[in-house]
This record gives C-alpha cells, structure tokens and sequence, in this order.
C-alpha cells in the first residue's frame, strides 16, 4: 500500500527535478531574508508615506534569491511583469463587469502582456489579483498605485543586485552575455564547442516543445557540456596514470638557461617541469618563457637575441635572465594520477595547455601528460569499440 501511494506521489504530485544542493538552500534563505529586510526598508525610508511594502514581493524574493539565474528573475522580467499586472488590473476593474470576472481578466490579461513583451513574472499575477480585488479607484489613485509598484519593484531589485553580488556571491543580473574572446584573439570558438550545441540548436529545440523553458541558454549549454563531459568519462574510463609518461625530463631553479634550452631540443618537448631538491614540483618552464625574454622577435633578431639570451656572462648582471628560476611560471595546472582523462580536454584543447604535470599527494611530480598523450589514447579508446 505504501509503495503504491509512494509511485502514485512520484507520477502525479511530484516534480521530477534536482532539488537545491544545501549550500544553495542557505544561500537562498540567507538571501530572501537580508534582501527583504533591505527593501523593506528602503520602501519604509521613501519619502511619500502612502507607499507600502506589497506582498506579492514575497514571491517575487523567493525567485530572485532561490533563482537569481532565470529568466523569470531578471530586471525587465520583474519590472515590466509587475507594471502589466497593475495596468492590466487598473483597466479590468475600470468595466462594467463582475469582480469575479475582472480579477479572472485582470490576470489573463497580464499573463497575455508579459508573454507578449518577454517579461514572463509569476508574482505579477498576484500582483494583478490583489490589486483586482481592492476594486475601481479615482485616476488620481491609480496613477499613485503604479508609483507603489515601481517603488516596490525598484527596491526590490537594488536589494537583489546588491545580496547576490555581495553577500551571496551570485552575479546578478545574468541576461545575456556576450561571448568570451578565445584564447588566440580569433572568431573561433573553443575546439570543444565547435561541434557542441549553437543557438540555433537550442533555439530549434525550444520551438519544437512549444513551452516556456525557465532556464537560460548558457546556463543550459553548460548543463549540456557537464552531462556530455560526465558521459565520456564514463565510457572512457581512463586515468592519467594510464596515459601519462613517467620519464620525465626535469630542470632546477638553478639550472642555466642554455642547458634548459638545449634540454628542450635534444628530448623535443616544450616545457619542462621545475622541481626543487625534494622532487616537488614548483614551477614550468616553456618555449613560450624564453621568447618572453626577447624584445626583438623578429626573423632577423630572434637568432641573435636567443644566443645573447643563453650565452653564459660572466660577472653580475641584473638585466639579463641567467637560469630557469629567472624566467619560470611559479603558477602549475597539476593533475593526479586518479584525475579521469576527461577532465583534461578542456584544458588541454581550450585553455592552451599543452602538458599537464601529474603530482602525487605531496606535490611530487611523477608524471605528465600532453595533447599527443590524450589523441592516442582517444585512439586506442575508439579503435577498441569499433574492433
């Protein structure tokens, strides 16, 4: 009996989607009770004493502090929501009809308005009803009543960019964004969004269900690309210490630059990682931190400029980069032996990393792994499941 009201529960009463994590949950009560508090007093502190908290804000916090991310809770959902619903209610209890009849055409038209200006606000339904059913005012009033609203809707939103962005650590607003420039200042997106989903993927997908989708389309891109990222490393099942080299070509803070250099061009890597005397890695250095040095790169100087770079000078000279610790990036993306394969494409193919030391707990380097690691091991992967 009780697994059957169990399943009956699940099928028809219950939602079937991720609840809030707990750090979520107390960020969003901490956020409804400090962003309410903060527009109730900034409505209680206007000028005008005929301006009154309302309660449809109530709704409205639990939105833009549980879900400051959808579109339901940005600026132009919640002003022009909560403006179509005391506009719709003001015309509806201004006809000669029932008040049950214009609380009910008091709301359909504010949902119709807020479809049609893409202003899409649940509170405003209430909104509209509460102001429905205080029935017909003076024009002088209702012109008052729309300055509440606005104050409302202006108090509320300066409480929520000012909890979410300081408090919370949530941007706010999150509309649209524009996107980010890729790493070699081309048009071209990252190589792992190349063949993910477009806009016009998305925009196909949402036209097809012919519903509202309370959600934005980066925030499901990326909800997208965790679930694609999580499925490969599912099915790949490879670590890195079943990909990585374990050989691994070493330098010292103290070595010199020429030695470094030459290192790099007997064993034709480009970075060699920096350890010190305990074989803890501290530091990375690449063809790209040599270059760095050189001021004049071009196909005349850089012969010229590198051999004056690795030549030995003897004496002090404090212009002029002598060993690896001179020139190295202290700054190391590291990864575990245990770190799954998948959770290095992005690094390796978006980021510009082209190896990625593998440390073990105490920092100690025991291996790395690069872009040519990754693709054989893709390889082998795929020549598998065909065979």
């Amino acid at each position: 009996m009780f697994e059957a009201l169990k399943g009956l529960a699940l099928d028809h009463l219950v939602a079937d989607t991720p609840p809030l994590t707990p750090g979520a949950r107390w960020h969003s009560f901490v956020g409804a009770l400090l962003g309410l508090s903060l527009a109730g007093i900034m409505v209680h502190l206007m000028p005008d004493g005929g301006v009154r908290f309302l309660p449809p804000m109530g709704a409205s916090a639990i939105i833009l502090f549980a879900l400051p991310h959808s579109p339901l809770a940005q600026p132009w959902s919640v002003l022009g929501g909560c403006l179509a619903a005391a506009v719709s209610a003001l015309i509806a209890i201004a006809l000669p009809v029932h008040p049950v009849v214009a609380v009910a055409l008091s709301v359909a038209a504010a949902l119709w308005l807020m479809i049609r200006f893409r202003c899409l606000h649940p509170p405003g339904g209430a909104l509209a009803m509460l102001i429905a059913l205080e029935g017909a005012r003076p024009p002088l009033e209702a012109l008052q009543l729309v300055g509440v609203v606005v104050a409302n809707v202006c108090a509320m939103l300066l409480a929520a960019w000012a909890v979410n962005n300081l408090v919370l650590r949530w941007r706010y607003p999150q509309c649209r964004s524009e996107p980010a420039a890729g790493l070699h200042g081309t048009a071209d997106a990252a190589p792992t969004e190349r063949t993910g989903l477009s806009h016009e993927d998305l925009d196909h997908a949402v036209q097809a269900l012919g519903t509202f989708v309370d959600i934005q389309e980066p925030e499901l891109v990326r909800i997208y690309n965790l679930a694609v990222d999580h499925a490969f490393e599912r099915h790949m099942a490879v670590a890195c210490s079943d990909v990585m080299a374990r050989d691994v070509v070493t330098v010292t803070p103290d070595t010199e630059l020429e030695q470094a250099w030459n290192l790099l061009r007997r064993h034709k890597v480009k970075a060699l990682p920096v350890v010190d005397g305990t074989g803890r890695i501290i530091g990375i250095v690449t063809v790209a931190d040599f270059l760095r040095q050189l001021d004049d790169t071009t196909a005349a100087g850089l012969a010229t400029k590198l051999q004056g770079l690795l030549r030995r000078t003897p004496g002090i000279n404090a212009g002029k980069a002598k060993v690896v610790g001179d020139i190295m990036s202290p700054e190391v993306k590291t990864a575990y032996e245990a770190t799954p394969v998948a959770d290095l494409v992005h690094q390796l193919s978006d980021y510009g990393f082209h190896h990625i030391p593998v440390v073990d707990e105490r920092k100690g380097l025991v291996g790395m792994v690069t872009q040519s690691d990754l693709i054989a091991a893709l390889y082998r992967r795929i020549a598998l499941a065909s065979a």
